[in-house]
């Protein structure tokens, strides 16, 4: 909560017009048609259990409702990574690009899972379908981070159909900008699901994991 006020209060002070949104309980109004997506802690249970895959996580739409800017910043690994609309993706400084992974048999692929037992039933009849036709699964447990891992060529793709809107709202912008195929899952009870894969196996995936 300190760090989402925090965060909260930076923008407010030099955007007060801007609507807000975050993870714990933020939904403020505004007038300027623009809004913040904040996830102040991207993987609370592995800050929890003091493993480095954490960060936090921000984006910015404008009035169409387009992600224009996005930075997903991560404290343990000493990385910070930023994309704006048509201007690329950046980690610390330096443009990067999706690996150009041509095989989904030779693809690296993250997930993650739901915190809800039944959900995770379901992902699993999904992992199954999918295990024996890539090379391998990651599971790192931040989306935030799985899709700057995409971005960075690290994960040939990342998929989840659980999620909220702070889960992926500057991941995408990321994976995107480094040339990544992105596309919108279904999701269950109204969450949000998230494709990133390099753009030669998106669509094999694609239809792997809708597959009924």
């Amino acid at each position: 909560m300190a760090a989402q006020r925090g965060i909260a209060e930076l923008i407010t002070a030099r955007r007060p017009d801007d609507a807000i949104l975050g993870e714990e309980g933020l939904n403020s109004g505004g007038q300027s048609g623009w809004q913040w997506i904040v996830d102040p802690l991207d993987g609370t249970v592995n800050y929890l259990y003091g493993r480095a895959d954490w960060a936090v996580s921000i984006a910015a739409r404008n009035e169409t409702g387009r992600t224009v800017a996005a930075v997903v910043h991560a404290p343990a690994h000493g990385r910070t990574y930023a994309a704006t609309l048509d201007g690329g993706c950046w980690l610390d400084g330096r443009r990067v690009t999706v690996r150009h992974q041509q095989e989904l048999a030779r693809a690296v692929i993250g997930t993650g899972f739901s915190y809800d037992a039944a959900l995770r039933g379901g992902q699993a009849d999904m992992l199954g379908r999918l295990l024996p036709q890539v090379a391998d699964i990651r599971r790192a447990g931040a989306a935030a981070l799985d899709l700057a891992a995409v971005a960075n060529g690290e994960l040939d793709a990342f998929y989840e159909n659980d999620l909220a809107a702070w889960d992926w709202a500057a991941g995408v912008l990321l994976a995107s900008e480094a040339g990544a195929s992105v596309t919108e899952l279904p999701g269950p009870n109204g969450r949000s699901g998230v494709l990133a894969a390099t753009p030669a196996i998106a669509g094999q995936l694609t239809r792997l994991l809708l597959r009924r």
